[in-house]
Order: structure tokens, then C-alpha cells, then sequence
């Protein structure tokens, strides 16, 4: 598979270097608009292929610099959006971390959605033609906003949702019939009769992890590489993502089986009165927040 990455912090080179590690790429596009941080991933993750069984193609093509020559000479690496005409799968992890506020990830909803204003056009432009995966919060909101700005198919426009906040839930329970759907964020409601102290627990357990490293990755890389296989393999598996809602015109998560081009279908699994409240409060703040982005 060709895969295509759209922003390099934390989250995005995680997830490279975890598509390498799980043979789940052919050849990796990656793209920033820090040039020296560009550069340096591509230099990294040409160096984890060589450790691989097989070949992996990075590009674009990097430049080696004298780090301690004269700045002004310093040649620089130039992120390529036409390299994505044929790629299977592009995956937007563009952010901000530094609007993030302590109490909900909509605080990234101004910057981020400046930066899809900025990439879906290039994204529409390179004849792209694949499946766009939004990882960037607020999570459901920016899926919207992508499908919008780039008219792709609701289809094949999808958003990492609540499969890793379903991890998270799973892990506080013990349980694994457990599920986490609505809103990537506060309002998120869990499923299958939990306790509300253990989905305060999972709804909280992110916030464990951002206070100590200032951000997290390794979760959210294993999520996208799950999601990426479940395309791959096309074999019926449904997961807790963000696919569009056509009734209620908006992004959030419930079960959804994925295939090679997208989205084949959707299905709210069986929930009880009480969370069917929580979830419908959650699709109206999803669709609140769209508003005013």
C-alpha cells in the first residue's frame, strides 16, 4: 500500500514509524511544513527500512546538510502533494498541540481547522483519490471539515473516533465486550451497562497521559495502523470510528465495517434508553462545535 502522512509532530512520525514496524506500507509519503523536521523523519524512516524483510520506498527524496555549515547554504526538502495522486490511504495528522486546553481537545478546533483549510485543497489538487483517515481533534468536527473542503465522498473520509477511547474503556473494565461511541472527547458514552465511575475513568485516562508527556502517540499510531488493516484485509471487521452520519449530518462514532475503499456500512449497535441519551448529547455538541468552526 501507498500511504500518505500530513503532518509529522508526535502523533504523525509515530504512526510512520509504526506502519513500517507492522509491514503495513509499500511506500510512505510524508509531508510537513517544517522543512528541517520533514527532513529528519525522512532521513529516520529511511533508516528503520533498512532493518526491515523488504524494500520500503520513503519520499520525498531527503537532502543531506552540514549541520554545522553556514544556514544561508543549507538546502531544503520540499513536501510534494502530486506524490499522493495514487496513494491508497492519506492520513491527516496536522495540530497544534500548544492550543490545547487542560479540559477538552475542541481547543484545537481554530488552528486545526485552519490547517485542513490550508491542506485540502493540495490534499483535491494532486488527484488524490484514496481513502483521507483524520486523526487531528477535535477528531469528528475535522472529519466533517475535510469531507467538506475536499468534496471526497463521505465514504472515504473517516476519523480514528473512539476505537482508542473503546481501548481505554476496556482496559479500566476488564471487560472486552465493552464500547465507547459518540464523540471523540468529553461527551463520549459508554456502552453494554458500565459503571459511570469506569467510563469517568476511561474518559480520563488520555488526560493521565498528556499532563506527564504533553501529548500522546503510541495509542492513537496503534489505532491507525488497526484501521489501516482492517482496509487492507477487507475481511468485515467493524470498529468503533467516526463515519458520517447522513440523518443527522454529522461525524461521530458507532460500529462501522470498513473495506478497501472506505466505508461499506455503519450500525449504532443495541443500547439502552439511558445511552442512547448520552449518545444523542453527544452527536448534538459534535454538530454545536461544526457550527462554529
Amino acid at each position: 500500500m501507498k500511504i500518505g502522512i500530513i503532518g509529522l509532530g508526535h502523533v504523525g512520525s509515530t504512526v510512520a514509524y509504526t506502519l513500517l514496524l507492522e509491514n503495513l506500507v509499500d511506500e510512505l509519503v510524508l509531508i510537513d511544513t517544517n522543512l528541517d523536521k520533514l527532513n529528519a523523519e525522512i532521513l529516520e524512516m529511511q533508516d528503520v527500512s533498512q532493518n526491515l524483510a523488504r524494500n520500503v520506498r520513503i519520499s520525498p527524496a531527503p537532502v543531506i546538510n552540514d549541520p554545522l555549515g553556514a544556514p544561508g547554504k543549507k538546502t531544503l526538502v520540499e513536501p510534494d502533494y502530486t506524490l499522493l495522486a495514487d496513494a491508497d490511504f492519506a492520513i491527516f495528522s496536522a495540530a497544534d498541540l500548544s492550543r490545547l486546553e487542560m479540559t477538552d481537545r475542541l481547543g484545537e478546533l481554530p488552528i486545526t481547522s485552519e490547517i485542513v483549510e490550508e491542506v485540502a485543497p493540495k490534499l483535491k489538487d494532486s488527484g488524490f483519490s484514496g481513502v483521507v483517515l483524520s486523526v487531528s481533534n477535535p477528531c469528528d468536527v475535522i472529519a466533517q471539515y475535510l469531507r467538506q473542503q475536499t468534496g471526497f465522498p463521505a465514504s472515504k473520509v473517516i476519523g480514528t473516533g473512539t476505537l482508542l477511547d473503546t481501548n481505554r474503556l476496556k482496559n479500566r473494565t476488564g471487560r472486552q465486550d465493552v464500547l465507547m461511541v459518540g464523540e471523540h472527547g468529553e461527551s463520549q458514552t459508554a456502552v453494554n451497562q458500565v459503571s459511570d465511575e469506569l467510563a469517568q475513568q476511561a474518559r480520563l485516562s488520555g488526560w493521565n497521559i498528556f499532563t506527564v508527556k504533553r501529548y500522546t502517540n503510541f495509542g492513537i499510531a496503534s489505532c491507525v495502523a488497526r484501521i489501516l488493516r482492517a482496509m487492507r484485509n477487507d475481511d468485515g471487521e467493524e470498529l468503533p470510528i467516526s463515519t458520517y452520519d447522513p440523518e443527522a449530518d454529522a461525524y461521530y462514532s458507532v460500529l462501522a465495517t470498513l473495506g478497501r475503499d472506505g466505508v461499506i456500512s455503519r450500525r449504532c449497535p443495541d443500547i439502552t434508553e439511558t445511552e442512547q441519551i448520552g449518545l444523542d448529547r453527544s452527536v448534538k455538541k459534535i454538530k454545536d462545535v461544526y457550527a462554529t468552526r
